[in-house]
């Protein structure tokens, strides 16, 4: 898959990732568990209006993060259209969500295992001609409601609200959606458009993950972070502090 090359990959978290990335990460994850609480679906669909928001490592990050409290996690690339999970996280993609639901194999085949400690990826899988009608039929909702009695979470990437509506095809069996926007790109009119859509879903709306964010250090704080201050990172930079206006 283009558009995705080492620059990229080096955001997603690992032992190397700064301790202020990796702090974000998990207040991302303690306000997104905080909204599980009363939900009888402990999923999360990760959405967001553009392409380019860094929805995608968004989407990893969360599933990593949640993984580290010992839980086990699955993430789901349903973005059928432009796929990119298995690129990032460099796995085979010949088999996955797609062929899971058309069944052309079964739910094994189609997850990739121990990726990461508790952390198992589905793939989106080859491309089909009908991500919606795919997405949309009932068999998804009979996978997801089976995977539920497998993991602790489960994380759904989709598609932009630009390009599909598919992340509400899942709001009636999952926890909610939370929208990923970009920082000095994501305009107020294309926020209030994709809030306008998510109120369509039938769950709930977590809130949103701002990303591409400029690094604040504040020298008289007690708080030390590893990352170097001001520092201007090459390519990608939604890591570089992920805020949640959850």
């Amino acid at each position: 898959m283009q558009g995705f090359d080492p620059i990229t990959r080096q955001f997603i978290l690992n032992e190397n990732t700064p301790f202020i990335i990796t702090e974000s990460y998990a207040k991302i994850r303690t306000n997104l568990s905080a909204a599980l609480d009363n939900c009888t679906y402990k999923s999360i669909v990760i959405t967001s209006q553009n392409r380019d928001e860094g929805k995608t490592t968004t989407a990893i990050n969360i599933a990593l993060t949640f993984s580290r409290l010992d839980k086990r996690v699955l993430l789901i690339d349903a973005d059928l259209r432009r796929s990119g999970v298995h690129d990032m996280l460099r796995l085979k993609n010949r088999f996955g969500l797609s062929t899971v639901l058309t069944g052309e194999t079964d739910v094994y085949s189609g997850i990739s295992v121990d990726v990461r400690k508790n952390f198992h990826v589905m793939p989106a899988g080859p491309g089909t001609s009908n991500p919606s009608d795919l997405l949309g039929s009932a068999e998804t909702e009979r996978l997801v409601r089976l995977l539920y009695d497998y993991y602790d979470y489960i994380i759904i990437d989709t598609p932009p609200l630009c390009i599909a509506n598919d992340s509400l095809l899942f709001g009636g069996y999952t926890g909610g959606t939370a929208l990923v926007l970009r920082e000095n790109k994501t305009t107020h009119a294309e926020l209030q458009a994709a809030l306008s859509t998510i109120s369509l879903s039938k769950a709930k709306f977590f809130g949103v993950i701002k990303t591409y964010c400029a690094v604040k250090y504040d020298k008289q704080s007690d708080y030390k972070s590893s990352i170097e201050e001001n520092a201007d990172l090459p390519g990608d930079r939604e890591g570089e502090r992920a805020y949640d206006d959850m």
